[in-house]
């Protein structure tokens, strides 16, 4: 996943404490009876009184001050990892009379310029934050103690308590306190490590999952003080088409025809022996290390992932510029000159991270560091195992489950270390024969003969976009004009290869309009590859099984293991509704960008047409066979997020499946903003699509087609009240513009109608369906608050696979 800062609105409240230093101490007793912790800044632990004291031997000159977590809480939903990196400060001390105060300095406003007026009038026009004051002791040396400034929720932990709705956690200093084994300090960082303890008069429900007793939490923070690289690097400017994450501030020193606001790439120092574009050895490599708590094959199958950026220097013209190795023995993680693959547990499983220390001057990546969830491997091959259910050898299923979960954590491996390289997200590569590892893959899995094929599940390596945006931030190209010729040349060659390229922007949301740019898909043909997907789930859910479970878990167990089966087709699903509405366009050359369009009419109806396909009885229905072998889960096993809920206890729910399948697609369908595309591109074009035109063949294969008979007549009803709770959902979304409003309201009125006429031509039973949709949609029409389903049934998980 993308990295990021916790940027949050922290109110600093410093909490008061009592120093223990008597009026006579002096900077020479304190160091002689302190534990020294010498380094980018010297630090001294006081045993006896518990107090910590930091020399200010560096006044008024800038360094970086962050936050992290060594220690976790074990929660996804609550999302403080093990490891996780806070926001990064440029700071400063500075001596005023007997005080010191640690003041934050304010980055994102400049003056770039030579003219001292200029930048100082820049300087006094923006607020600066005083972090902490403390009291200088008597001496020699510069010495202040900082209890009350590390003792202190600067990471926000208690603002993300909130968040997540877990309560109103606050901090007790009083069961707080500085670790004295976690004071160190390097050459070019000096860490302390702090417990702290949050106290809530009620346990938040995820905090009483991960914690002994939930109303006392207690966390390992940790407060790094970093140097500034040395000077010499030289920042590079942000392209859209550049393929980086990027940082950015306003610069007054700009003339008025100049751009304001300068952005520059995110990405590590990396010097060549002989500079200039030819490729040579580098003077120092770009290295990661590996956390050796990882067990086996994982951690070769990581070593392996990691190590495919290496391709990509070589390529850019830099020999050993990049390695990967597992971290020594002798080694600190905690030493800023260390790029970390840590591995993380959690109580569930959860997304994985690639983050890094910056300097907030250029864009310069101090240290990479990489959270790698331990619990995703579990979830890949839960879908091996449900996908091989069917084989004959089962000797021959084990062993292709764990290779397809290997592979993907090669490719999550690569994917979040180039993050930490700088790398921003490629959700179009995968429409681009997986370009880049950039991309969240699907696995591929195919029909070979009469037995599903995971061979192949994942490509190997990294791809074409991934080589050309390290040529792109890393390459060296002499002066200037030289460096905006190649970078410009680059640009122009991806784009003659046809690489597609759409980050975080338009790819995420329900609403997101970028016809190629989805999450978890394959193909550059969206909805063929949904009606291909759809097969292969047909195929899995036939011969699915008992085998699909692992060695003596109790056949209950299978109802997880059915649910990545069942759902197969749900991120693709997603990918072929951004054709309805959808868009076409790149991030293209300033006045060369291409125009973007909206998709074709035709290649809008055939993904309706499979979208539709997805809704039909025959799709959704189980065998009753395959029902009775979905067993209730046994003794002290339990229902988890991971489970299908049940409207028939513990009984499993086939209507239930289907009606979270068919609201998934129904969802992606009525998106506020993509009905609201549909009816601006049909008002633009009577050929396009129209909302009245989309909702009456969702009707037609819904609500007005054919009642089946057998027990694919439970779940056409049950399909049928989701289409009117999403038409419902999807008239009274703040987001659907007034357009779209009539035109839904004019098609719902149009129901009712045709419902009172079948309501006379039907059995009793299916009449009073009829009867209670109509009913349902003159209620809905007029209270935005009512249901059909009131309680819908939840959707297990999908993402993070």
């Amino acid at each position: 996943m993308r990295p990021y800062k916790l940027a949050l609105a922290i109110a600093l409240a410093v909490v008061p404490m009592t120093s223990a230093v008597a009026a006579t101490t002096n900077t020479a007793t304190l160091i002689k009876n302190s534990q020294a912790a010498t380094g980018f800044i010297n630090l001294f632990y006081d045993k006896a009184s518990g107090e910590l004291y930091l020399e200010a031997n560096k006044l008024d000159k800038p360094f970086l001050m962050l936050t992290s977590l060594p220690h976790g809480v074990g929660s996804n939903d609550i999302g403080l990892d093990r490891g996780q990196l806070g926001r990064t400060r440029m700071v400063q001390f500075e001596r005023h009379g007997p005080y010191l105060i640690l003041k934050q300095l304010n980055t994102h406003y400049r003056a770039n310029t030579e003219n001292a007026a200029e930048q100082r009038a820049v300087k006094e026009a923006f607020a600066e934050s005083v972090l902490w004051r403390g009291k200088l002791v008597t001496g020699k040396r510069n010495l202040v103690a900082i209890n009350d400034l590390v003792v202190n929720d600067l990471h926000g932990i208690s603002d993300v308590l909130e968040q997540t709705k877990q309560g109103s956690y606050q901090l007790d200093p009083s069961k707080s306190l500085i670790l004295p084994e976690g004071v160190k300090s390097f050459e070019r960082n000096s860490d302390i490590d702090v417990l702290l303890t949050f106290n809530a008069a009620k346990a938040g429900n995820y905090v009483a999952q991960v914690t002994p007793d939930g109303k006392h939490l207690s966390v390992r923070l940790r407060y790094s003080f970093v140097a500034l690289p040395d000077e010499g690097y030289q920042a590079r400017a942000y392209h859209p088409l550049s393929g980086y994450l990027s940082d950015e501030y306003l610069d007054y020193g700009t003339r008025v025809d100049e751009d304001i606001r300068q952005r520059f790439l995110l990405r590590h120092r990396l010097e060549k022996v002989t500079p200039g574009s030819a490729p040579s050895q580098v003077v120092k490599p770009i290295t990661y290390y590996l956390d050796p708590g990882v067990p086996e094959p994982i951690r070769t199958a990581l070593l392996e992932g990691a190590s495919w950026w290496e391709d990509a220097f070589t390529h850019a013209g830099f020999i050993n510029g990049f390695k990967v190795e597992l971290l020594p023995e002798d080694a600190d993680p905690q030493d800023v000159r260390y790029n970390m693959i840590q591995w993380v547990h959690r109580a569930t499983r959860g997304w994985s991270y690639g983050s890094a220390v910056t300097d907030p001057r250029t864009g310069e990546i101090i240290k990479g560091h990489v959270t790698l969830g331990s619990q995703r491997v579990r979830q890949d091959h839960l879908i091996a195992r449900g996908l091989t259910a069917g084989w004959e050898d089962r000797a021959a299923a084990d062993e292709a489950s764990m290779a397809l979960a290997l592979a993907r954590i090669r490719q999550l491996s690569a994917h979040e270390v180039g993050h930490t390289l700088g790398l921003d997200h490629n959700f179009s590569a995968s429409s681009n024969n997986n370009a880049s590892v950039m991309d969240y893959p699907h696995p591929m899995v195919t029909i070979n003969g009469d037995k599903i094929d995971i061979s192949k599940p994942y490509d190997e390596g990294i791809g074409a976009w991934d080589k050309y945006t390290v040529a792109y931030g890393y390459g060296e190209y002499g002066a200037a004009e030289e460096e905006a010729l190649g970078l410009a040349k680059l640009r122009g060659d991806v784009a003659k290869q046809g690489l597609r390229y759409i980050g975080e922007a338009d790819s995420r949301s329900a609403g997101a309009s970028n016809a190629y740019a989805s999450l978890w898909d394959n193909g550059n043909d969206p909805v063929a590859e949904l009606t291909r997907l759809g097969e292969v789930r047909a195929k899995a859910i036939a011969d699915f099984s008992a085998d699909a479970l692992l060695a003596e878990q109790p056949q209950g167990e299978l109802q997880d293991a059915f649910v990545p089966i069942y759902l197969l087709t749900r991120f693709q699903i997603a990918a072929a509704a951004k054709m309805i509405g959808g868009t076409t366009y790149d991030y293209g050359d300033g006045v060369d960008s291409k125009s973007w369009h909206y998709v074709a009419p035709a290649m809008q109806l055939q993904a309706l047409e499979a979208l539709l396909a997805t809704l039909s009885p025959d799709e959704l229905a189980v065998e009753e066979s395959l029902e009775q072998v979905l067993v209730p889960k046994a003794g002290n096993y339990y229902k988890t997020r991971e489970s299908f809920d049940s409207g028939l206890g513990v009984i499993t729910d086939p209507l239930g499946m289907a009606e979270v399948l068919s609201r998934l697609t129904l969802t992606q369908i009525y998106a506020p903003e993509r009905m609201n595309r549909v009816n601006q591109a049909y008002l633009s074009d009577k050929e396009q699509l129209s909302v009245s035109k989309l909702t009456d063949k969702v009707l037609a294969s819904t609500v007005f087609s054919d009642i089946p008979t057998g027990p694919e007549l439970g779940v056409w009803m049950r399909v049928n009240t989701v289409t009117i709770d999403s038409l419902l959902a999807a008239y009274h979304a703040p987001k659907t513009r007034p357009e779209v409003k009539a035109q839904l309201a004019e098609r719902l009125a149009y129901t009712v109608k045709q419902l009172k006429r079948k309501v006379k031509r039907v059995s009793a039973y299916e009449a009073a369906h009829y009867a209670w949709l109509q009913q349902g949609i003159e209620k809905g029409l007029k209270d935005a608050k009512y249901k059909l389903i009131t309680q819908p049934l939840a959707l297990p998980p999908g993402s993070p696979i």
